[in-house]
């Protein structure tokens, strides 16, 4: 009865943002986790866990943005993303609100998403209770199962766009971050805090509640990583570290929920001139970024952008933000193909995009980074004002990218004409190209070999 209830439920969460427009101005591109087995095949490691969100609402002046990466499963990632929207764009966040409402509506829904999604799997909860103290339902694989839904949890990012200013909330470790432009080209402002126990702020957190974290050993070993996978001292979801924290014995001396759902809040950051993109992408992709450049990958990652942009001038954002992480996947496939030592595996992907300005592709219209793409292997780079050197790394988008295949032909329906490898073809009335290849001798030749009984090169 719970189940059917809950479908139910999560079925009015969407209809209630089925007509939310999505905005056009941004896009979002993915590739699911696989492991290249040593036979040469690609299977998945778990089913795809990541989930986004891009709804815009011009009445409010409102944009709001989401990436949600999940872990044990797409339980949590799912809920939130079908229910954060809900408690922030059908008309809480108004024109005139006051920045710091803006802020506590946003912390508010983090709260209370994590709360609900918890209250859905209540049965769930209860069921893995009562088999725990039972000692021959201990040794059932439903345990197991449960055990593994409960942890079910997920990192989120979310963006704010109010009025003309700049709103990113994370838990967990999705990026999120704002390109500028300028004469020496993109720079970059980091908006996200990674909460895991790297985070010397976490760690002080948590040592208040009364848990001494050690950060080290092996983070997918449950008994040397009580916090779940990738140490998350934030995220949305995962029971265990929090209502059922007093059954971890290294955390039931905390006085409080060690891994809680409130989120950091940046902003408000007004919209400026030379703003061009704000990009939410997943720790994972990133981190294949870096293993293939051994670059800041943020940068490297707007500067793939902007080449893609390039690349793909007349392409729906979506396009763009696909074909960055399509061409991040084949690079890291190739990088860790060149070590045969190594098993090749990688994570969910994900990449949301919003552009600031529409950009072209002929650099004479003056924009400011057209010319600072890379565009050969003797590309030069400014790394400072007054030094120009030579590039030396390997970037993802100059000597380690492969050569994109060009479009031969392009249509052009208010003229009437189809170019194709320079030639103008005439079009009917219907748009459809008018013959222009003569199969007379064909059909000659085909004739002959007919008549003189030669069916068998016919």
């Amino acid at each position: 009865m719970m189940d059917k209830n809950l479908q139910n439920y999560e079925q009015n969460f969407t209809s209630w943002t089925d007509d939310v427009p999505t905005c056009k101005d941004s896009g979002v591109g993915s590739s699911s986790n696989e492991i290249y087995r040593k036979d040469g095949r690609r299977v998945p490691m778990h089913s795809y866990e990541d989930r986004s969100f891009r709804f815009r609402r011009d009445e409010y002046n409102l944009c709001l943005y989401g990436v949600f990466d999940g872990f044990n499963g797409a339980q949590v990632s799912d809920f939130v993303m079908k229910r954060l929207p809900a408690e922030l764009v059908l008309g809480q966040l108004v024109p005139d609100i006051r920045d710091d409402l803006v802020k506590d509506l946003i912390r508010q829904a983090f709260v209370s998403v994590d709360k609900e999604y918890f209250g859905s799997i209540g049965d769930k909860l209860a069921a893995r209770m009562v088999m725990r103290s039972d000692m021959q339902l201990a040794r059932d694989s439903k345990l197991a199962d449960l055990e593994e839904l409960v942890s079910s949890g997920c990192a989120a990012t979310v963006a704010v766009i109010l009025n003309n200013k700049i709103f990113v909330s994370n838990v967990g470790d999705c990026q999120a971050f704002l390109c500028y432009g300028g004469p020496c080209g993109i720079s970059v402002t980091p908006l996200s805090i990674d909460h895991t126990l790297e985070n010397e702020d976490e760690r002080l957190r948590l040592q208040h509640l009364g848990h001494n974290p050690s950060g080290g050993g092996d983070p997918s070993t449950p008994s040397e990583n009580p916090l779940g996978p990738h140490w998350y001292t934030r995220c949305l979801g995962n029971y265990p570290v929090k209502g059922g924290y007093k059954e971890i014995a290294c955390l039931a001396s905390c006085s409080d929920d060690p891994v809680i759902a409130e989120p950091e809040i940046q902003g408000p950051i007004h919209i400026g001139e030379n703003l061009e993109f704000l990009v939410i992408a997943t720790k994972s992709l990133c981190d294949a970024v870096y293993k293939c450049s051994n670059r800041e990958p943020q940068k490297e990652l707007a500067n793939l952008l902007l080449h893609h942009l390039q690349d793909e001038p007349s392409s729906s954002l979506s396009t763009v933000a696909q074909s960055t992480v399509d061409h991040i996947v084949r690079m890291y496939t190739e990088h860790e193909e060149s070590d045969s030592t190594s098993l090749i595996k990688r994570e969910d992907m994900t990449l949301l995009v919003r552009n600031f300005r529409h950009m072209k592709a002929d650099p004479s219209l003056g924009h400011p980074h057209m010319n600072s793409l890379p565009q050969s292997p003797n590309t030069l780079e400014t790394e400072n004002p007054g030094q120009i050197r030579k590039r030396e790394e390997k970037t993802l988008t100059r000597s380690s990218a492969r050569p994109r295949p060009t479009r031969s032909s392009t249509t052009t329906e208010s003229s009437g004409i189809y170019v194709a490898h320079g030639r103008e073809l005439p079009v009917d009335e219907h748009g459809r190209i008018e013959p222009y290849v003569d199969f007379g001798p064909f059909y000659k030749l085909w004739n002959e070999r007919l008549e003189n009984g030669d069916t068998k090169n016919c």
